[in-house]
């Protein structure tokens, strides 16, 4: 025991089961001669420390963030099939004019057998705009990937979430399962979901949950919610559902908008003018812990208009904008075809509205990984030179541009950009967020 009757940890340990294990990641380093931090095994892994890397540092306020090395491969989505048994409203796949297929045996192999050569790999998600649990392998797939000792999680409509496929994911070693409700009640969630019955999914995951409680091999679970118009009361009634499915966490986005009907579902229109025009002229302004009530919700909702500027006990609550959370998550994309991308983004091409313009999204990859090693194509000089280009964002604010010709595709912007250019990417602009 340490101070105060505190478990303490080595110094670099690393839970052993962290899908069981929600605490954030806190280590002390030891500072050698000359100034030098002795850093710990687990904590060289998750910043992709390897000899010669270079780590960002940044300082705000007194506080200090090692940014970890963005050429580490530290997470793997893997899309097992782009078909899917539903046709949600809220889906880009409503757009799409490409061939659906489903991941090979045999590509799939080739891939797994590649993970082992990246040392900072912690992760693999079977996810995409398909509905992984569709894949007749997939059960195979996760107990390939487990038996590297990988933390395994899936996305999931929910609605083949059977007892033997719960069973199966189970002894297949899965971690975490994020399951979609784009609703907290019946009736709002199968005009949404269409294709999709409320009560067997919620049944379902209570069956996982009563599994979790009897046996010793537990799956977490968090909740995928895209937030509309016609949902965000819904908001409201999240805890209840996250409680009453046994759900930890609950990941709310806003919605991806292929048509002009999906664009007036937006919440963000005034979010985006208001990050991109008023934070530099504003006063940041650091609240305290305060009651939430009808004397102060008034003044609270005002100061969160201006939200680039607050923070809560010197905290800023902001989300940053012109950042790639998948490049600085160090995250890469393998398509069910092997063609590799940067970002979900990119995954597939489709289209989106905003402003009222319609934008061709086309789809960018470094290779394809059954031509190519997984290896060779995330280490190739254009794929280095791209996660680079990125963490810089020197991109034109396509999203919030008032219209030009190059705002039609991702080919170009007026800055000299070339083909993918991502200012009008809505995941940077922290308006988009995936599990």
């Amino acid at each position: 025991m340490g101070e105060g009757g505190r478990n303490r940890e080595p110094i670099g340990g690393i839970s052993p089961n962290p899908a069981a294990d929600p605490r954030p990641l806190r280590r002390y380093l030891k500072a050698g001669t000359r100034g030098r931090l002795d850093l710990p095994p687990g904590l060289i892994k998750k910043l992709g420390a390897s000899p010669g890397a270079r780590l960002e540092v940044r300082a705000r306020d007194g506080r200090f963030e090692i940014k970890p090395n963005i050429h580490s491969l530290s997470r793997l989505y893997i899309e097992p099939t782009s078909r899917c048994n539903l046709a949600c409203r809220t889906c880009i796949r409503n757009t799409w004019k490409e061939p659906m297929g489903d991941m090979s045996t045999a590509l799939f192999g080739r891939l797994v057998s590649q993970l082992k050569d990246f040392c900072h790999l912690e992760s693999v998600m079977f996810a995409g705009f398909g509905e992984p649990t569709a894949h007749a392998d997939i059960l195979r797939m996760i107990r390939a990937v487990k038996t590297l000792g990988l933390r395994v999680e899936i996305t999931t409509n929910g609605t083949l979430l059977d007892g033997p496929m719960i069973d199966g994911l189970r002894r297949a070693g899965l971690d975490m399962l994020w399951a979609s409700f784009d609703s907290a009640g019946e009736k709002g969630f199968e005009d949404i979901r269409r294709g999709a019955k409320f009560e067997p999914i919620v049944a379902a995951l209570k069956n996982l949950q009563a599994g979790n409680v009897r046996g010793r091999r537990k799956i977490r679970v968090g909740i995928s919610f895209v937030v509309m118009r016609r949902n965000v009361a819904d908001l409201k009634r999240m805890d209840d559902l996250a409680r009453e499915v046994g759900a930890d966490k609950v990941l709310v986005s806003n919605i991806l908008p292929y048509s002009e009907d999906m664009e007036k579902e937006m919440l963000c229109a005034l979010t985006l003018s208001t990050a991109t025009f008023s934070s530099a002229a504003r006063t940041e302004i650091s609240l305290p812990r305060m009651d939430v009530a009808s004397h102060t919700r008034e003044a609270i909702l005002h100061l969160l208009q201006g939200y680039e500027n607050l923070s809560l006990m010197g905290n800023p609550i902001f989300a940053e904008t012109n950042f790639c959370r998948f490049v600085e998550d160090r995250t890469a994309f393998v398509r069910w075809d092997g063609q590799v991308a940067p970002c979900l983004g990119l995954l597939h091409g489709y289209t989106t509205y905003l402003y009222g313009y319609e934008r061709n999204i086309k789809p960018h990859g470094f290779g394809n990984v059954g031509q190519r090693t997984l290896g060779c194509i995330w280490r190739s000089r254009n794929y280095r030179r791209f996660r680079e280009k990125i963490r810089n964002f020197d991109f034109a604010p396509c999203h919030i541009c008032g219209g030009c010709n190059l705002l039609e595709s991702n080919d170009e912007d007026c800055l000299g950009n070339t083909f993918p250019s991502c200012g009008g990417c809505l995941w940077a602009q922290g308006l988009i967020q995936c599990p």
